[in-house]
């Protein structure tokens, strides 16, 4: 089984956004989230590529439940 770590937006240009995701930062593509993209919003990737986005109360869960002790 997978999981699927969500990464913070922050920063859009285009259809690229910046995403932080655990402590690193990369670029991912956006194209494919039908909804418009902004700085604090949480998005599920594979790859590079934002596949979704999700509530920031649903983001936090999944990362309380992933953190390491």
């Amino acid at each position: 089984m997978c999981i699927n770590i969500p990464a913070k937006v922050v920063k859009v240009e285009n259809q690229k956004a910046k995403v932080k995701q655990n402590d690193h930062y990369h670029w991912v593509d956006i194209s494919l989230v039908g909804e418009k993209i902004k700085v604090g919003d949480y998005l599920l990737l594979y790859q590079q590529v934002a596949f979704g986005k999700i509530s920031p109360a649903q983001a936090k869960e999944v990362l309380r439940l992933t953190k390491k002790k």
